[in-house]
């Protein structure tokens, strides 16, 4: 509740599906205390990951229908995206992409960082605002600017997982192998792989500074507008240096907003997520420096929405970034060449693959 509007959710899916906020007084008993103390007839508890609509049929259905409610957890990912009638899929859509949406004052910040992106100040007319809009009678003159969201994904966490060597020398490589060690023991595959290995299978994230130069080999210069969507960079400023002196235009929420409009989402990393969502949803170009759940989500929503994303060629750039001897020129060229059929064109499901993330051709009409 403190994400997504819950009454928009409601209201949207009302002729779909009724949803309530409580449980009717006849089942108030089911409660997660209820289901922790003993095996109840009314607890789903197996649902296998991707399970069919004919499971439900068979197990779900006759819960409900001898009991009046059915308790599935865990839920998530427990509904197959194949061999499904259209209407569900098209409901599944509907659900993703048009009754979750953010909560008011996340959209209004959203709203207003967007607008200073489109119109940001000029030098002799340094831009005043008292509220979120943002509107001021120059800003209303001036033409729209076009910007791009790069996705960030480079935290501790990430970089230690990743078991990928990123140039900090020994040092650096001794303390991300202890935190990896410390957090999730002997448990991380990438680890029995070799950084060349790792690298040439895409498996390492985009650094600030890779990121950078896959913009500058795609024709992005120093007159782009950038907007860092992150939440803690793994090395802080100094791994950002490099990436703000190339693209000097570069934004965040905290250069685009002041302290006291950031007072919210303070400390609150699925809030702040938020909010870099909400802005990458409305940039011209999105471009993520590693898959992941945020790059899976804004891929299938601009899908659905029909706006640009860059998909990095993340084996390609492993490679590349492996030669020592290659010339810009070379770089540049296979760079472009990796990347012709990865700026936007529309990808069709395949069998397994997501809904929310490949939405096509389940979730939009066939012209």
């Amino acid at each position: 509740m403190d994400i997504f509007d819950v009454d928009h959710f409601i209201n949207v899916l009302k002729d779909d599906i009724s949803i309530v906020k409580e449980l009717p007084d006849d089942f108030s008993w089911s409660t997660r205390e209820y289901y922790a103390t003993a095996i109840r007839p009314t607890r789903i508890k197996r649902a296998p990951v991707h399970a069919s609509a004919n499971w439900y049929l068979e197990n779900v259905l006759p819960v409900l229908q001898s009991n009046g409610i059915a308790a599935i957890s865990p839920f998530s990912h427990r509904l197959s995206f194949n061999n499904l009638p259209s209407e569900i899929q098209k409901l599944r859509c509907k659900v993703n992409f048009k009754a979750l949406v953010f909560v008011p004052h996340i959209r209004a910040l959203g709203d207003a960082l967007v607008h200073r992106l489109r119109y940001p100040p000029t030098e002799s007319q340094p831009l005043i605002t008292d509220d979120l809009t943002g509107t001021t009678d120059r800003n209303v003159k001036q033409m729209p600017q076009k910007f791009v969201v790069v996705h960030l994904r480079f935290d501790k966490d990430m970089a230690a997982h990743s078991a990928c060597d990123f140039g900090g020398g020994k040092a650096e490589k001794l303390a991300l192998a202890k935190y990896r060690q410390r957090i999730w023991g002997g448990r991380v595959l990438n680890s029995q792989f070799t950084d060349e290995e790792l690298r040439s299978q895409g498996r390492c994230p985009l650094t600030p500074e890779e990121i950078g130069l896959l913009l500058a080999a795609l024709g992005f210069d120093n007159s782009t507008r950038l907007y860092l969507a992150s939440h803690k960079v793994y090395g802080g400023e100094a791994r950002i240096s490099t990436l703000r002196d190339q693209f000097p235009k570069m934004e965040s929420k905290k250069s685009l907003a002041s302290s006291e409009e950031r007072v919210l989402i303070k400390g609150k990393a699925s809030l702040l997520a938020a909010v870099d969502y909400y802005v990458g949803m409305h940039s011209d170009i999105f471009v993520s420096a590693s898959p992941g759940n945020m790059h899976n989500a804004l891929v299938g929503h601009r899908t659905f929405e029909n706006l640009k994303t860059i998909r990095p060629n993340m084996p390609l750039l492993g490679q590349l970034f492996l030669n020592k001897n290659i010339t810009w020129l070379e770089f540049r060229q296979a760079v472009v060449e990796g990347h012709q059929n990865r700026q936007g064109q529309l990808r069709l499901r395949k069998p397994k693959q997501s809904i929310y993330t490949y939405p096509a051709p389940d979730c939009m009409c066939q012209a």
